[in-house]
């Protein structure tokens, strides 16, 4: 209310003309002071009523947004939520006016805008609308900050961070991650800063920094365990039971788990689940089956349909691994029966896809063919392009059992161009997000294809399969690989597998077309597919198909490319080696510069040849103290493999007068070298230069002749060095030659830049790398078969730095990166080479042309002189291949001629 006082005041002013002069100017002054006054009252007055409204606005849009958000409705309650922050932000300004001070005037409100902006985020993230959601979370972060709740910062960064992982933006993720954890350390909360740990934890692991992660929730371990923190408790040793189950380290996994059951958890099934997985990849399946059947007791107690569903499916599955077709397609129909009550049509999918590979195992190849049909068609009307390349594949290998192998190539063909597509959208996802979408069974495909094309004569599309599976094994190896926007990766299609596709989709269309209410397909239009299959117009394209492939007249991008490539090499007569190791036989491809691939095939068991190949590199490796020239054993069992490898192209070698053969090794072949075959006179090396490969989609060849060499050289003299990397142990010695290596080499080249003992850091070799066009590393490194993390190079002052980690050095420049003092394969189990495979591809994408590696660690002395002969050869002009040659010749007519000394050097990558 007005005051009267000013009232009475200005009723008055109306008698002031009557009045002299001067008194008229003094009154018009107090008038003018009194209206100011009565303007500043009202102001306060209606202030004060709009203060009063927009409060009790708030609060009702405060308790609407709530209840918003607990019926789910995200949207609305974010709507509700950007009206509050706007009143909030009107309030603040309000109590600015009114006080003259926004600093200590409005903490109030800023506290309201700041919670506002936190819930807004909140909600934005859960409708994935990131980069808002990081805007809000900054504004509230810096609100937070000015007031100096350094708990609630820490608590904002937390999500912040959440966010940014989610976005894959990892280095921003753990930089707010660690601002949280400095602030929990210092607020001494163990509990956040528990949990603090875990998160970083996930996002090395998400990374594949495997053992960073395991590093950091081991410390999250040990405080949540002091703190008796069950939760977090739970939640660590489930995240060490998945890292080591993803690094083959099951016997740890389990045992994780297995301490999580001990603690009787509330979600214990999922741990039983868990340690059922692990048992079925070992194969011991009555164990899987006992922990699967705890966990469906828990879930029929529980009446979680769902997870019964799944759980019954699984045990299914170990069923039909075990032959037991009958038991097992009475668990998949029980799936199935809850699938279609629930009317979830994914899991409806997996269990008809189940259902139709049981049939297909037990040879009801009818049966087998509606059930896989029906499930293509709910895989793509759900868009599960996971789900279709599976079942594609599926399809293709029931057609090939079923001596239907032109149509059974076109499925295997759609199913590989879905998994190329699949794995370079997947380039965006975390590590562990992409080994979920492309499992296992994604090589075998590749393989089976590549089989069946062979199989057929098809060898030019083969080649491009061939060159696909190896890409596919970096990808699986390392959890993820760069693609090539500018090459293609797509596989090559007949124009009558094409006409074939369109009439199948339009027939798959037409079955597959249903009412709303009844998701059903009838038996009656899936018996259809057999009339389609057998029909007429299928039958003569299938005919067409076979005649015209087998005139190799088709011409894959990728192989015009690779002879464009081979016929730089004018003067090298380059030919590119694919073998390809099959159960039964051995196929070789051969492409040369000018005429379609050379396609032989060779019987020998895999059992055979597994024996053999294990056999020469015994030989190899543990040389006999003997006068003569070579072990018999080494010679004999190289023989052999020159006779499978070598022989069946070798008058193909003669005419094509070959000098150089690029090599692309398959499976447990990376793990002998080429150049050590025996054709009964002398070595494969003295009569080819050797080129090893990843693949050739992703190689440049173009000759590199750097004459201005300059070489960054490291080497580890002394020191005993001792470590674990998983289960594995390791013990080093310095290298007493390797400071001999490095002198000769820089004697060789004199702008060579040595770095011995502590000086050979991880530091100062990291940093200089790419202002240098020859890395030499002289010093113990090992590829070891599981995964990138377990591969190591170790520097002089006792750090390592894991093949994972080579992917961030910068060697763009770099012509050649040298290891002269590596191992692999160690024991009676070789893996698949997928770690030496792994290696090349590193230090591509890091950006060096090639890379020099041993395939077992060599006599000091026998490298150095190695080394010595290479490096002359290169200082004259050689290129790389032609210089590994002339090295390995110079040993053979010397003291070192036995191939344990010469043989293991390989080349990796573009040697010319």
């Amino acid at each position: 209310m007005i005051n009267c006082k000013y009232l009475r005041l200005i009723i008055g002013t109306v008698f002031f003309l009557i009045l002299p002069p001067s008194l008229v100017t003094e009154k018009i002054e107090k008038v003018q002071i009194y209206s100011k006054a009565v303007a500043e009252e009202t102001k306060k007055y209606s202030d004060r009523l709009t203060e009063e409204n927009l409060q009790t606005q708030a609060q009702q849009l405060d308790e609407k947004a709530k209840e918003q958000l607990e019926n789910g409705e995200l949207e609305t309650a974010l709507e509700i939520w950007q009206q509050l922050l706007d009143i909030h932000t009107q309030q603040g300004d309000i109590a600015a006016t009114r006080l003259r001070q926004r600093d200590s005037g409005t903490e109030f409100y800023s506290l309201k805008i700041g919670s506002t902006l936190y819930n807004m985020a909140s909600i934005e993230w859960q409708l994935q609308q990131y980069q808002k959601a990081l805007e809000n979370y900054q504004q509230a972060l810096e609100i937070s900050q000015q007031l100096g709740d350094i708990e609630e910062v820490a608590a904002i960064l937390d999500n912040i961070s959440t966010v940014y992982s989610q976005l894959s933006q990892y280095p921003q993720a753990l930089a707010s991650l660690n601002k949280a954890l400095k602030i929990r350390r210092q607020l001494r909360d163990t509990t956040a800063i528990s949990s603090t740990l875990n998160k970083i934890g996930v996002i090395y692991d998400r990374q594949g920094k495997y053992p960073k992660a395991i590093e950091f929730y081991e410390e999250a371990l040990e405080m949540a365990k002091r703190e008796k923190d069950n939760v977090n408790f739970t939640a660590i040793l489930s995240n060490l039971g998945l890292v080591n189950s993803r690094l083959g380290r099951y016997k740890e996994a389990i045992d994780f788990y297995q301490k999580i059951l001990h603690n009787n958890p509330s979600n214990k099934a999922k741990f039983l689940t868990y340690i059922g997985a692990i048992y079925r990849h070992l194969e011991e399946f009555s164990k899987a089956l006992k922990f699967y059947e705890q966990a469906l007791e828990i879930y029929e107690e529980n009446q979680d349909r769902l997870s019964i569903a799944i759980t019954i499916d699984n045990i299914g599955i170990i069923y039909r691994e075990q032959e037991k077709y009958s038991q097992a397609l009475e668990y998949h129909q029980q799936a199935l029966v809850i699938w279609e009550e629930l009317g979830d049509r994914e899991g409806k999918s997996a269990s008809v896809h189940n259902i139709g590979i049981v049939y297909r195992e037990s040879g009801q190849y009818s049966e087998s063919l509606e059930f896989l049909t029906h499930t293509l068609i709910i895989d793509r009307q759900l868009e599960n392009q996971n789900r279709e390349r599976i079942t594609l594949a599926d399809i293709g290998k029931l057609l090939a059992k079923n001596e239907r192998p032109e149509l059974a190539i076109i499925f295997y063909k759609q199913s590989v161009n879905i998994t190329e597509k699949i794995r370079k959208d997947l380039q965006v996802l975390p590590v562990e997000e992409q080994r979920d979408y492309l499992d296992g069974t994604v090589t075998e495909i590749y393989r089976d294809l590549a089989n069946l094309l062979l199989e057929q004569k098809r060898a030019i599309e083969s080649h491009q399969i061939l060159d696909f599976l190896k890409v596919q094994e970096v990808f699986e190896y390392m959890g993820g690989i760069k693609a090539d926007e500018n090459k293609s990766n797509e596989v090559i299609m007949l124009k009558l597998e094409n006409v074939f596709l369109e009439k199948y989709t339009n027939f798959l269309d037409n079955i597959g077309t249903t009412d709303e209410k009844n998701q059903n397909i009838s038996l009656e239009k899936l018996v259809a597919i057999h009339d389609f299959i057998r029909s007429e117009e299928i039958t003569e394209i299938s005919s067409e198909i076979k005649n015209k492939a087998k005139s190799q007249r088709l011409s894959p991008e990728m192989l015009v490319l690779l002879q464009y490539e081979l016929k730089k090499h004018k003067k090298e007569n380059a030919v590119v080696l694919y073998p390809l190791i099959l159960e039964d036989r051995l196929e070789l491809i051969l492409v040369t510069a000018n005429s379609p691939p050379v396609h032989r095939t060779v019987l020998v068991n895999r059992e055979e040849f597994d024996r053999i190949l294990f056999a020469f590199r015994v030989g190899l490796i543990d040389r006999r103290e003997v006068d003569n020239i070579f072990d018999s054993r080494v010679a004999k069992a190289g023989l052999k493999l020159y006779k499978w490898l070598i022989k069946p192209i070798e008058n193909d070698l003669k005419i094509n007068g070959v000098d150089t053969i690029i090599y692309a090794p398959d499976g447990k072949l990376r793990y002998i070298p080429l150049a050590a075959l025996y054709d009964g006179e002398k070595w494969l090396a003295k009569r080819f230069k050797i080129n090893n490969i990843t693949a050739a989609s992703i190689m440049d060849l173009s000759p590199r002749r750097n004459r201005n060499i300059r070489i960054l050289a490291g080497a580890l003299t002394e020191g005993n060095y001792s470590f674990a990397i998983g289960r594995k142990k390791f013990e080093f010695e310095g290298l007493p030659f390797a400071k001999v290596e490095v002198e000769k080499l820089a004697s060789i080249f004199p702008q060579t830049k040595k770095l011995l003992g502590d000086d050979f850091s991880k530091q100062f070799m990291e940093l200089r790398m790419g202002s240098h066009s020859l890395i030499h590393f002289a010093t113990h490194s090992a590829f070891v078969n599981g995964s990138p993390e377990d591969s190591f190079i170790l520097y002089g002052d006792g750090e390592l730095a894991s093949l994972r980690e080579v992917e961030k050095w910068n060697l763009y420049g770099v012509e050649l990166v040298v290891l002269s003092a590596c191992e692999t394969g160690k024991g009676k189990q070789l893996g698949d080479g997928s770690e030496i495979l792994g290696f090349g591809y590193q230090m591509q994408v890091a950006g060096a042309a090639a890379s020099l590696a041993t395939l077992w660690q060599v006599d000091d002395r026998g490298t150095s002189e190695f080394m010595n002969n290479f490096y002359t050869a290169l200082r004259s002009g050689k290129n790389k291949t032609r210089s590994i040659q002339k090295a390995q010749i110079a040993m053979i007519n010397s003291e070192y001629s036995h191939p344990y000394y010469w043989a293991p050097f390989i080349l990796i990558g573009n040697g010319f």
